[in-house]
C-alpha cells in the first residue's frame, strides 16, 4: 500500500510510493507563512523503510527534532527487543535459552507475544509465532538460507518444534517455553505494533494529522495537507509490474490501521516444478497451496491488522471470508487468482464503508 499524494490542479494524478528505501534519514521541514509547520521522515528500520508525515503540525521545530528523536530511539529499541536479525536481540536471546523457567524480558516483548498468543487462538492456529523452524526448513530464513528441499520426514521434525502450546507469558516481565528448542518470531506482528507506537509518540507530541507507513504497515489519523482525508493506493498483485506502477483502488483514510500481506512476490520452485510461497500454513507445515495471492485488512490497530492478514493468507479465501466476517471492527479485501489467471476482488461487508474505497478505471 503506498501513500497517494491529493489531486493537484492539474486533473492527472500524481501516484507516489511509499516503498522507496532511502538509505539515510532524510528530514524535511517545510513551513507555510501563513500556517504552521508541516514534518515528514523517512528510513529504514526492522529490515524495511518507514515513512513518517505530519499534516498542519502545531510543534516547532525544536518540538519536531525533539519528537525525531523520540521516534529513532523507540524504533531502536522496538528492534533490539524483536529483531531476529540482531544477534543479542531480547528475542534471539530467549530462543538461545535452554530452560524452560521464566525468561525476563521487556514489557513491550512481553505484550506484543501475548498478542500473537491471542490471535493464535483467534485464528484457530493459522497465525503463530513459533514457525521459525519451519521458516528455516523451507529455506525463507534471508540470513541462512537452506537450499535442500525438505523431505515429509523433516518436515514432521520441524512441525514438532513448534506449537504456541508450549508458549507462555506469565507476566508482563517474562516469557516461558516448555521446550527449549521453541523458537519465537514475531515479523508478522511487530510492524504494525512500531506503527501504532509511533502513531501513539506523535498524538502525545500534540499532533492530530499523520500518516505512518512502516514496511507497507500504516496507520492514519486526521486530514492531509489539503485537509482532506488521506489517499492510499491498493495495488494489484502482480509480481510482473513495479512496486507503485499500477494499482487497483485508493483507499481515503481518516483513522485506522491498513496492514497486508501477499505470496505472489517470495517464493520457491520445488523440484516437481510448482513454486512454493513463503507463507507457511502452521497446522500442516506445508506452504500454502491456494489461489488467495494478496489481502488487505483494516483494523482500528496496526498490531491487529498485521497478524490479521497473516492469518487470512494462510486461511484462503473461504475459510477467511468467513472468519473476517465474525471479527469486530476487523475488514478486509482479498485478491485471488481465477481459473483464467487474472485476480478477482473480494471484499468483506464493511470494508468500502471503513476505507472510502474508489476503484482506479483503468
Amino acid at each position: 500500500m503506498h501513500l497517494v499524494q491529493p489531486r493537484p490542479f492539474n486533473p492527472r494524478k500524481t501516484l507516489i510510493t511509499g516503498s522507496v528505501l532511502l538509505i539515510l534519514m532524510v528530514v524535511y521541514l517545510t513551513r507555510d507563512p501563513a500556517g504552521p509547520v508541516s514534518l515528514q521522515w523517512r528510513g529504514q528500520t526492522m529490515g524495511t523503510h518507514y515513512n513518517i508525515q505530519i499534516a498542519d503540525s502545531p510543534l516547532s521545530q525544536a518540538e519536531g527534532r525533539k519528537l525525531e528523536q523520540q521516534i529513532k530511539h523507540y524504533l531502536r529499541d522496538i528492534n533490539q527487543q524483536m529483531s531476529t536479525y540482531i544477534a543479542d536481540s531480547e528475542i534471539n536471546s530467549f530462543n538461545r535459552w535452554p530452560n524452560t523457567t521464566p525468561y525476563p524480558v521487556s514489557p513491550e516483548f512481553a505484550h506484543v507475544t501475548r498478542r500473537a498468543l491471542q490471535w493464535s487462538t483467534k485464528s484457530s492456529g493459522a497465525f503463530d509465532p513459533t514457525l521459525e523452524p519451519l521458516i528455516n526448513l523451507w529455506g525463507f530464513d534471508e540470513r541462512t538460507p537452506n537450499q535442500a528441499w525438505p523431505d515429509e520426514e523433516a518436515i514432521a521434525d520441524a512441525l514438532e518444534q513448534t506449537g504456541v502450546r508450549a508458549l507462555h507469558v506469565p507476566d508482563q516481565a517474562h516469557l516461558q517455553k516448555d521446550r527449549p528448542d521453541l523458537h519465537l518470531n514475531l515479523n508478522a506482528i511487530a510492524k504494525g505494533y512500531a506503527a501504532d507506537g509511533i502513531g501513539t509518540l506523535i498524538a502525545q507530541a500534540g499532533a492530530t494529522n499523520y500518516f505512518v507507513e512502516l514496511g507497507g504497515d500504516l496507520v492514519v489519523s486526521g486530514l492531509n495537507h489539503q485537509q482532506k482525508p488521506w489517499r492510499i493506493g491498493v495495488e494489484w498483485p502482480d509480481p510482473n509490474v513495479p512496486h507503485g506502477s499500477s494499482f487497483y483502488a485508493i483507499a481515503h483514510l481518516t483513522d485506522g490501521a491498513l496492514a497486508g500481506s501477499g505470496n505472489y512476490r517470495q517464493w520457491r520452485t520445488g523440484p516437481d516444478g510448482q513454486t512454493y510461497s513463503h507463507i507457511i500454513d502452521p497446522r500442516t507445515g506445508y506452504p500454502t497451496q491456494h489461489d488467495l495471492v494478496a489481502v488487505h485488512v483494516w483494523a482500528a490497530h496496526c498490531i491487529d491488522a498485521d497478524a490479521v492478514a497473516t492469518a487470512l493468507i494462510v486461511m484462503g479465501l473461504e475459510e477467511g471470508l468467513a472468519w473476517i466476517e465474525s471479527l469486530p471492527d476487523t475488514e478486509a479485501l482479498f485478491f485471488r487468482r481465477d481459473d483464467e489467471d487474472a485476480f478477482e476482488s473480494v471484499i468483506s461487508s464493511s470494508f468500502a464503508a471503513r476505507t472510502g474505497l474508489e476503484r482506479v478505471v483503468p
